[in-house]
This record gives structure tokens, sequence and C-alpha cells, in this order.
């Protein structure tokens, strides 16, 4: 059973999951979701990792780093703080896209500090590439009180399952694979709308560190999951055709997304005699308690979600109708509570 905590850094908090016994294994989530979604991963390990479930500053349960970074250190040397904090003095690290980018830079910053990464979803943009897909990757997703800004996540989100980067909509860039359910459409739009205006501050600065020379400046062993299904595959080839020190290896996966996950655990689980287990410190971390949404329901159950997305807007103005003189940050936290409490 997972139970969430939290340990507080010069008035900082940074949430997490912790579940499980044995050595201790760090999980690292892409953005702009949370801990909360590798928490299927971090149970299937928990049987022999201790596993901390790290929301990133910012995302999730976690404060916001005092001031807003510009580059990826600043989230590890905090992170560092933690660690150190928690008795996390040599554990693994697992990171998926914007976790694989802070798992590299914790592992660049911190090698005695690190046992062994497991880099998942991580990849190689060249300069030009990246700076084209900067200009329009990120759009301006600030809460307005008209909710014109949902049909921009809704679009988004929909375009991640047909095109990468979603914003290139030619031929050229179409993954050619069945659309998602509406659910999974669904929850990740819960993602943006959870992380909000700032959903793409770590978000962003991991993506201009998608550099395979910065992979090759990794000095702990480390392993590259090669998911033969995964989305940006061309990109996870380009990192691995870069020349890597021996403790740098990769892994090829093929399958499902449920195979995927089987022979990465299974994987991960082999390596466990290499990590070492370290101590919590008397009275670091607390109990996570979250502060109750106050708002009214405009009915028991949302709205039915509908594929074009118009499902949020009409749910968004049934709040706004019921709960005058709200703001519109406080509205999208109000729809995101009413869908997840009745999902």
């Amino acid at each position: 059973m997972s139970k969430s905590k939290i340990v507080t850094i010069d008035g900082q908090k940074l949430h997490f999951y912790v579940l499980g016994t044995g050595p201790d294994l760090i999980l690292f989530h892409p953005s702009p979701s949370s801990a909360i979604s590798l928490l299927p991963l971090a149970k299937q390990l928990s049987d022999t990792y201790t596993v901390y479930g790290i929301d990133t500053p910012g995302y999730g349960g976690s404060d916001s780093l005092a001031q807003e970074p510009t580059v990826l250190k600043e989230y590890t040397d905090f992170l560092h703080v933690a660690f150190l904090k928690l008795g996390l003095t040599q554990p693994a690290i697992y990171g998926s896209a914007t976790g694989a980018q802070l798992a590299i830079r914790y592992g660049i910053d911190y090698p005695e500090y690190v046992s062994q990464l497991f880099l998942d979803n991580s990849a190689h943009f060249d300069d030009d590439l990246c700076n084209h897909i900067l200009k329009s990757y990120f759009p301006d997703l600030t809460p307005s009180i008209d909710g014109s800004h949902l049909q921009t996540i809704w679009t988004m989100v929909k375009q991640m399952f047909q095109y990468f980067p979603w914003c290139f909509t030619s031929e050229e860039y179409a993954l050619n694979i069945p659309q998602m359910p509406l659910l999974v459409l669904q929850m990740v739009a819960m993602d943006y709308l959870k992380a909000g205006k700032d959903y793409d501050v770590a978000y962003r600065l991991a993506f201009k560190h998608e550099r395979g020379y910065f992979v090759q400046q990794l000095q702990v062993p480390t392993t590259i999951f090669r998911w033969n299904n995964s989305i940006i595959v061309p990109y996870i080839d380009k990192l691995l055709s870069f020349d890597f020190p021996e403790h740098i290896k990769p892994l090829a996966i093929n399958g499902g997304a449920s195979e995927r996950t089987m022979q990465m655990v299974t994987f991960i689980k082999k390596s466990v005699e290499k990590t070492t287990r370290g101590q919590i410190a008397k009275n670091a971390i607390e109990d996570a308690i979250f502060n109750e949404i106050i708002y009214n329901k405009p009915m028991n159950t949302p709205p039915e979600i509908l594929e074009d997305g118009s499902h949020l807007n009409i749910a968004w103005e049934q709040l706004v109708a019921v709960n005058k003189d709200i703001s519109a940050a406080h509205i999208q936290k109000c729809l995101v509570d009413w869908f997840n409490t009745n999902s």
C-alpha cells in the first residue's frame, strides 16, 4: 500500500509516495503528470525495492521551486538536499521522459549518490529541431474565465496520439496508430489541467536537455530502454547512435504496453543487488495533507466525455454559473476535482 508523504526543505514541500521494502528506488515521472502516473509500476517493483514516487517540484502535490528554474540543475540541487534528508544516499533511479532527463541530470551532478539509472523515453533532438519544436509545442494554457483554453488542451491531447511532435500535423510526423480511447484522452487532459499555467516549466527544460552528449557524461551504470512501439522511437534511436562507454547500455523491449512494463520490471528487479539501502532520518517526513477544494457542484456527476472535448467547456460553464466571483485558476481546480471524484 502506498503512503503519501511530504518532506520540507527551506519551506518548500516535496510530495512523494513510498511503498515496499528493500533497496531504494526513486521514480521520476513524465510532464505534466505526477508520481501518481507511475504508481502501477511502483507497485510491481515494491516487493523488491522501497520505491519513492517523487512529484517534481511544481507538479502533483509538490510546491514549485522558490524561483522559477532556468536549468534542470536547479531541480536536482533541490532534490539532492531532500534525498539526503530522507537518507537516500545511493538509490537506483528510474525516469521517464522529463523524469529521464531529471535522472540524467542527477546522475551527472551527483554520481557518487546514485547506484544506477534506468532511462525510459529518453531521446536526442538536435538543436535546430529542438528550437523548431519549442516554438509551437508549449502554448499558453493560462486559465481563462471564459474557458477558451480548454479546447487548446483537448486539441493538444488528441494530436499527441496522432503526430509527434503534436504541433506538426504533416504526414511526415504522423504516427499512424489507432486513436486512444476517450478515457485515456481525458486522463491526459486532466494532467494538463492539474498542472495549470506553469505546466511547461520542467517540461520545457527537459526538452532542451534531451541530448546524447549529456548521457555520454554519465559515470554510473545506465540502462536505456528502447521500446519498439514508443511514439518517439526515431529519436531514441538517434540517442542510441551516440558512442557510449561500456557502463551505458541499451535494452530492446518489444510488444505492447503490458509486455513493455513486464520486461522493464523484470530487468529492474534483476538489478537489485547493485543498489544499497539508505536510512530515513528521524522526523524527516510527515504525512501529506491536502487542502479540500471548496466549491459548489452544479450536479452530482459531470458531463459525459465527448470526442470533440466540448464536455470540458460544458462543465466549465456550469461551474462558473454556480460559483460566482471565483478566479479562473480556482474554477480549473474545481473542474479537475469534479471529474476525478466521479471517475
